[in-house]
């Protein structure tokens, strides 16, 4: 086996996996067994090494874009709409054909290991020790038992009075965004998951999609009414007490003194929530989809499905002034997104899950 060192200064690649072509005078084509890395930083130079055989003293080496960072993915049935990462196992939710268990160990090669339909049409995912709480549509909250990953199973549910499509799981409680005239947020006793029981609610303006649960307060995306601040401090009698017009809101993710909030057609909104009944939009980013439904922040950058434009990834370091720093192309439409370690998990739609290397978030292509 021979080896082609290229040391550092040679090549720089923005966002892009390494395509490499080797040449030789031998009579017998070179093989390449193996590129480290794959792809390169727009922050520093590149080594690369390439190992193989038929090699010649002397080979010359071309590098040339080759691809995105993507590094797997895993075709769903339907539509992949929403995904939740634990442990070594990504949970997808598919709208006609229940939740999918994806073993996520090796990132490059994800594959379904276990499933389970659902009676309704479903929304999202929060999975919580060994439960994952789908929001099932016009059949409410389902509550799956996966301490066995490859043979999830339903163990209770509870219909709520409209479309349930957000949920989210603090302590003994699911708070789930009902999507419907006169539904809003319903608060679920899950203490005994088997027996899931609303035991409070509170109207919004419109039509609930999203939600997210920091301290006291859930933070519900409403679809006609923006961004909506709940006080949750007493679950069964829950209040609001801030809202502010975002325009359509479909996705929100807190993180600190700050809400970020998605929109059909407003990309990337940055709420201040430091005093939560008076919150304020801040700062804002217009992002290239036609529509931008989940969010997911993790340090100083959020992560957004942008639909047909795929993920973009948004520098907000600083909160008013959020900028996008790279984005990929996904082959369907992404609707949800997770990240956990050096990954972005997109729920893809008719192209399943798709795993995404962020290790290097600035080195994206725009």
């Amino acid at each position: 086996m021979r080896e082609i060192r290229l040391f550092a200064g040679v090549l720089v690649v923005l966002g892009l996996m390494l395509g490499v072509q080797v040449s030789s005078a031998l009579a017998e084509a070179p093989v390449i067994d193996s590129i480290t890395p794959d792809y390169g930083s727009t922050l520093s130079p590149t080594n690369v090494t390439i190992t193989g055989s038929n090699f010649e003293q002397g080979a010359k080496v071309s590098l040339f874009p080759g691809g995105s960072y993507i590094k797997g993915s895993s075709d769903t049935p339907v539509r992949a709409y929403d995904v939740y990462v634990s442990g070594s196992y990504a949970y997808v939710t598919n709208r006609d054909s229940g939740l999918q268990v994806i073993d996520i160990s090796t990132p490059s090669s994800p594959a379904i290991i276990g499933s389970v339909d659902t009676p309704g049409y479903t929304g999202d995912v929060y999975v919580s020790g060994d439960y994952a709480y789908v929001a099932d549509g016009v059949l409410g909250l389902q509550v799956i038992d996966i301490s066995t990953p490859a043979s999830p199973v339903i163990i209770g549910s509870i219909d709520t009075p409209g479309k349930a499509y957000g949920v989210y799981v603090s302590g003994s409680y699911a708070y789930v965004a009902d999507w419907d005239w006169d539904s809003g947020l319903q608060v679920i006793d899950i203490s005994t998951p088997a027996s899931p029981a609303i035991i409070g609610s509170v109207d919004t303006a419109g039509h609930a999609s999203d939600v997210y649960v920091s301290g006291n307060y859930a933070y519900v995306a409403d679809c006609y009414g923006g961004l909506q601040v709940i006080d949750i401090s007493t679950p069964s009698s829950p209040v609001i007490i801030g809202s502010l017009d975002t325009g359509y809101a479909e996705g929100v993710y807190v993180s600190g003194s700050y809400a970020y909030v998605t929109g059909f057609s407003s990309g990337l909104q940055v709420i201040d929530i430091s005093t939560p009944s008076s919150p304020a939009i801040i700062g804002s980013v217009d992002t290239p989809g036609a529509s931008v439904e989940g969010v997911y922040v993790s340090g100083d950058y959020a992560y957004v499905a942008d639909k047909n434009s795929g993920l973009q990834v948004i520098d907000i370091s600083i909160p008013s002034s959020p900028v996008i720093i790279g984005s990929v192309d996904t082959p369907g439409y992404a609707w949800g997104v997770y990240i956990s370690g050096n990954y972005a998990y997109v729920a893809d739609g008719g192209s399943g899950l798709q795993i995404i290397n962020i290790s290097i978030p600035s080195s994206f292509a725009i």
